[in-house]
């Protein structure tokens, strides 16, 4: 009988480390994964502005600028370097006076069924913090394709990012 109880208190414990586990931050959905470093394109001007690096911080997925990439953003902040360019309307305690890169700009995003959700992503260009949602592409098989969107309400905007080998 002790063997039976402790076999069922095994099962137990088995099952409940196994719930928990699947209830963690996941960075896969369907096979693909969102973890590395992505090229953002504008969605209103088309152009590309940057690489972002999407990476788990706790069971969070974050994510921030590692490189600038469109020559407007020099003469839009008066700088000759990608080095130089300051976030001056960012809120204060999400980058405000700090530097472009290296800045958090994606926080909080947990897997939730077939996408990453529940976070903030933060607009460098107006200053303005929307709530985040970010999905793999459908029609990519091989994972290469991030659809990240900001919302407030009923409006949004979605930016297609690319992965980068």
């Amino acid at each position: 009988m002790k063997s039976i109880t402790n076999l069922f208190n095994l099962l137990t414990l088995s099952c409940f480390l196994l719930m928990f586990s699947s209830t963690s931050a996941q960075i896969s959905i369907n096979g693909k994964n969102c973890i590395g470093v992505w090229k953002t394109i504008d969605d209103e001007t088309g152009r590309t502005k940057s690489h972002v690096e999407i990476f788990k911080k706790g069971s969070k997925i974050h994510a921030k600028v590692i490189k600038l990439l469109d020559p407007k953003t020099l003469t839009d902040n008066n700088v000759k370097r990608f080095e130089d360019v300051i976030c001056t309307k960012c809120p204060v305690g999400h980058g405000k006076d700090e530097h472009l890169i290296g800045l958090e700009m994606i926080w909080d995003m947990y897997e939730s069924s077939d996408k990453w959700k529940g976070g903030s992503i933060l607009d460098p260009k107006n200053g303005k913090v929307y709530t985040c949602t970010m999905w793999m592409d459908d029609s990519d098989s091989k994972g290469n394709t991030l659809m990240v969107r900001g919302w407030v309400a009923f409006f949004y905007r979605t930016q297609t990012w690319h992965r980068i080998k």
